[in-house]
């Protein structure tokens, strides 16, 4: 019996329809699969669980439930940006399945992810053709930080240099980035969240009304701000990315 395992944070906010709209592309896809969702945050479990969400398991239940029939064939697809800490945490838990596992990587892994997402991404920077665009993350410790950088370099291929990627926090560093914007000589800024969804991170960090969040940043330095207000996985062609990495993983488990 195969099983696919769709491994995320999770999120309390109204963004957890980003999951409803990955689930309703990639669920038809392997119509021959039961589907599992599992949300790493306890805090986010709880939360659904109390407002009358279907049974929210974590990662290490489900596998111990599904290692008790051995005939049992599992993918754990990670649903994450960057195979950076949350990623290796979901290959670690897995490691010790008793059945055959294997893992799907996430969004951003192969050169070919990264042409994939900034074509998916190509639409919404171009329809603010007189706006600098900023594409913000959340930022990590992890090797991983250089998906940020890469993302960027990519994106500049397709809409040139006034394409910008930036962080909330860790690494890259993102302070001096509203400097360059202004001495370059930029008004006008589209805020894109290189976030899977659009949830606590954006309302408070990016569109939030602290000294500290995207736009006020912005806005004192006389800069207009526009933001697309939904996360990565609502944009057209980013779960086809999941749905070929979940193919490759079950390819995985043939030979």
């Amino acid at each position: 019996m195969k099983h696919l395992i769709l491994a995320g944070i999770g999120t309390t906010t109204s963004a957890r329809t980003t999951y409803d709209r990955l689930d309703a592309v990639i669920r038809p896809m392997f119509d021959d699969c039961h589907i599992h969702w599992a949300l790493s945050s306890p805090s986010v479990r709880r939360r659904l669980s109390q407002d009358g969400a279907h049974s929210q398991e974590s990662l290490e239940d489900l596998l111990q439930e599904l290692n008790r029939k051995p005939q049992n064939k599992i993918v754990v697809q990670s649903m994450h940006l960057t195979p950076g800490h949350e990623f290796h945490h979901i290959v670690r838990q897995s490691a010790g399945s008793q059945v055959p596992t294997a893992i799907g990587m996430p969004l951003l892994s192969a050169p070919d992810d990264y042409q994939r997402v900034a074509q998916a991404l190509l639409p919404l920077i171009n329809s603010c053709p007189d706006h600098a665009v900023i594409v913000v993350g959340h930022g990590t410790d992890h090797p991983s930080w250089t998906t940020y950088p890469a993302l960027e370099a990519v994106l500049r291929e397709y809409a040139g240099n006034r394409v910008f990627a930036a962080t909330l926090e860790k690494f890259p560093d993102s302070s001096t980035l509203v400097d360059r914007l202004v001495t370059d000589g930029h008004h006008q800024v589209l805020i894109i969240p290189c976030l899977m969804v659009a949830g606590m991170h954006f309302r408070r960090d990016i569109i939030g009304d602290s000294d500290l969040s995207w736009k006020r940043r912005l806005e004192c330095r006389n800069i207009t701000v526009k933001f697309h207000d939904q996360g990565l996985g609502m944009v057209d062609g980013i779960a086809a990315i999941f749905c070929d990495h979940i193919r490759a993983a079950f390819t995985k488990l043939e030979y």
